[in-house]
C-alpha cells in the first residue's frame, strides 16, 4: 500500500509554467510530479514513472489530448490509471467527450488549485 507521499501524478501538458505550478502545489499536498510536455512521449514516461493518477491537457501541439486518452484506456498496462482532463475550453461537450472516452473528471483552466486538489483526492487509488 502506498501512503500519499509515495503517490505519482504524471502531468501531461505543453506548457511548463503548468506543470512547475502542479509541481509546486500538488508537491506540497504530499504527491509526487512527473511533467511530460510533450505527449508523443507520454508512454515512455508513463511505463518508467507508473503514476497513480494522470492529469492531461487536451490542446498540445504535438498530438490532442483526446488520442493520449484514447491509446491510455486501449492499452492493458494503463487502462485503469484514473485521468483527469484539463481544458482551457470547458464545454459541456468536452466534459461529456472526456467521460465518455474514461477521464474520471474534468476541470477547467485556470483552475483553483483546491479545486484541482480535491478532484485529486477523489479520484486517487487507495491502493
Amino acid at each position: 500500500m502506498k501512503s500519499q507521499e509515495q503517490k505519482t501524478i504524471m502531468v501531461i501538458e505543453d506548457n511548463a509554467v503548468i506543470i512547475e505550478l502542479m509541481d509546486r502545489n500538488l508537491g506540497r499536498a504530499g504527491y509526487k510530479v512527473v511533467g511530460c510536455n510533450n505527449a508523443r512521449e507520454f508512454k515512455e514516461i508513463c511505463a518508467s514513472q507508473k503514476p497513480d493518477l494522470i492529469i492531461l491537457d487536451i490542446l498540445m501541439p504535438d498530438k490532442s489530448g483526446w488520442e493520449v486518452l484514447e491509446e491510455l484506456k486501449l492499452d492493458e498496462a494503463t487502462r485503469s490509471i484514473p485521468v483527469i482532463i484539463s481544458s482551457v475550453k470547458g464545454s459541456q461537450e468536452d466534459v461529456e467527450k472526456g467521460l465518455k472516452m474514461g477521464a474520471v473528471d474534468y476541470i477547467s483552466k485556470p483552475f483553483v488549485f483546491a479545486d484541482l486538489l480535491d478532484k485529486v483526492k477523489k479520484h486517487m487509488p487507495a491502493d
